[in-house]
């Protein structure tokens, strides 16, 4: 059994407790109220151990508690508190809030929109745009016919080349799916340059591998996609440099990656996870472009990631001297159908150069 099993668990366990008294407030002048709490605590860790979807749902109903919670200590001692204190021991409210929120989460989870970023960059090159998806997690939020949006997506866009940055793939992603998707990368790499990078998921996690269960690298390549691991390729007059996954320890070091390069043209850095900002800044690294965090996916995630600086970002953009920084949220989620931090998006990136001819 996996540390993230366990966890999981651990957090099920935790917000059960919690719900249950909630449970028992709610049942207070019932007869049987011990009985039902404890049906309803073991019902909702059975669902959760089924289907995650539902492990999002109590994340949210907790959440809602929580704030029912300060409201009801804030008005202890008001003349509101008599008339907040039949809400507040009914819990109805709060449980209406909490699927309310979860439906709003599985729609915000399938609507897929488009974020543009405009980056210029102090160096001589023509201007480019690069379509850029990160995050699928193939099987679980987005569905392989979900992945023609892609296709029409780059119908509309016309990029100068489509980068798919990490966790395309992951532990449950299926021999079909897979398929399918070598299919649509098979398309798109006959009209654009299409790169990959692998994420973390792909390389390994709760015991799955789909690098190695599905041979993905050899597939992608005779799909017509470039892979790059510790590599870099010239698009025209940029270079873009794809990293193996932070997970992997020895990966090659970026200078040694960018050792050769000698002529004063943007290097766009393609990382899954948004690490090493400084390092990589000093190294003349222009633009980095990562994903992995999926902007938190479930609220209040994305403050607390921020708060303890999981990642140098959590999402968005921002700029330090000549260095630029991109992180994306992801067309897909991991886990659970549900996304109430951020939106699932596809992120398109102009480049233009100072030096305008």
């Amino acid at each position: 059994m996996s540390w993230f099993i366990l966890m999981e668990m651990m957090l099920v366990a935790i917000m059960t407790v919690y719900l249950a008294y909630h449970t028992r407030l709610v049942f207070a002048k019932a007869r049987y109220r011990n009985i039902i709490t404890v049906i309803i605590v073991l019902c909702l860790i059975i669902l959760c151990l089924y289907d995650l979807i539902f492990f999002g749902f109590l994340v949210n109903a907790c959440i809602c508690f929580v704030v029912f919670d300060i409201i009801n200590l804030v008005l202890y001692k008001t003349k509101f508190n008599h008339y907040f204190k039949f809400i507040y021991c009914q819990g109805m409210i709060a449980l209406a809030a909490s699927i309310v929120l979860s439906c709003y989460g599985m729609y915000n989870a399938k609507n897929t929109v488009i974020t543009t970023y405009n980056v210029e960059i102090d160096k001589d090159f023509n201007d480019k745009s690069l379509m850029v998806i990160s995050d699928i997690h193939l099987g679980t939020i987005v569905s392989k016919t979900d992945l023609t949006k892609i296709s029409n997506h780059a119908g509309t866009i016309d990029p100068d080349a489509i980068i798919l940055l990490g966790d395309i793939f992951d532990e449950n992603t299926t021999q079909d799916e897979v398929d399918y998707a070598m299919e649509v990368f098979s398309n798109l790499a006959s009209r654009y340059s299409v790169f990959f990078i692998e994420g973390n998921h792909e390389i390994g996690f709760q015991g799955g591998s789909p690098l190695k269960e599905f041979n993905l690298i050899n597939r992608l390549k005779d799909s017509g996609v470039d892979v790059l691991l510790d590599e870099k390729v010239m698009l025209d007059d940029i270079y873009l440099i794809g990293r193996k996954d932070y997970v992997i320890k020895k990966r090659k070091s970026l200078e040694a990656i960018t050792s050769d390069i000698k002529d004063n043209k943007p290097l766009v850095l393609l990382d899954h996870q948004p690490k090493n900002y400084k390092e990589n800044a000093k190294l003349g690294i222009d633009l980095q472009i990562s994903g992995h965090t999926h902007a938190g996916q479930i609220f209040p995630l994305n403050y607390f990631f921020e708060l303890i600086n999981v990642n140098d970002m959590n999402y968005g953009i921002k700029k330090e001297g000549n260095f630029y920084a991109i992180v994306s949220s992801g067309m897909g989620g991991w886990g659970y159908s549900i996304r109430t931090a951020g939106h699932s998006e596809i992120v398109v990136i102009n480049l233009s150069s100072k030096h305008k001819k």
